[in-house]
């Protein structure tokens, strides 16, 4: 009985494939918020990837609703802003 010869195995191995980028959805050009987003980087001449466009808008809901929660808090009339100290 005789044996097929197998294939050697390569002792290295094949390198990893990497990451592909986060595109946006395809509906990102009509909506609102990338479309705020695009316009301030532009206003401000910024130049961003388009796979972190997601992660911005992300980011920007997360502070806005910040914002609403701090804006929400009832102070009272007589409420004095913190004096600043120079040195």
């Amino acid at each position: 009985m005789t044996r097929t010869p197998r294939k050697l195995r390569s002792a290295r191995r094949p390198p990893r494939k990497t990451r592909k980028p986060i595109k946006p959805p395809k509906a990102a050009k009509r909506d609102p918020l990338y479309e705020f987003i695009e316009a301030g980087t532009r206003s401000l001449n910024i130049k961003i990837e388009k796979a972190w466009l997601r992660a911005i808008g992300e980011h920007l809901l997360v502070t806005w609703r910040h914002g609403v929660v701090v804006a929400g808090f009832p102070l009272p009339d007589d409420t004095e802003p913190a004096p600043v100290f120079e040195a």
